[in-house]
């Protein structure tokens, strides 16, 4: 482990959500791949029928849109999700470096007279 903590379970818990949160935002990926594909299809079949035409060809058409839309939100989620996984190693490296850095100075301070 490159990373310091206070305790390495607090560094298994955060890692273990992380994880456990990649594996929520691909799954939700590969939802939005099936849903593209199923959209393409359906969109395909419709072609061939002459029977409500546009009703057939919209509700696949605004679907896709819909699933996009919300691929654009789930991108930005799972970047944000990163970033602030990242932040929270770097602010437990740095609280541990301040606190080796405070501690020669405090004791430089109790030997003032």
């Amino acid at each position: 482990m490159d990373m310091k903590f206070w305790t390495t379970k607090e560094y298994k818990k955060i890692k273990r959500d992380f994880i456990i949160r990649n594996f929520a935002f691909g799954f939700c990926y590969f939802l939005f791949l099936i849903s593209f594909i199923m959209c393409i299809v359906c969109f395909i079949i419709s072609i061939n029928f002459e029977v409500e035409i546009i009703l057939v060809i919209l509700f696949p058409f605004l679907l896709l849109i819909l699933s996009v839309w919300n691929l654009f939100d789930l991108i930005m989620e799972h970047i944000s999700e990163i970033k602030r996984f990242k932040v929270t190693v770097l602010k437990k490296q740095i609280e541990e470096l301040e606190g080796k850095m405070l501690r020669g100075l405090r004791v430089g301070v109790d030997k003032i007279e």
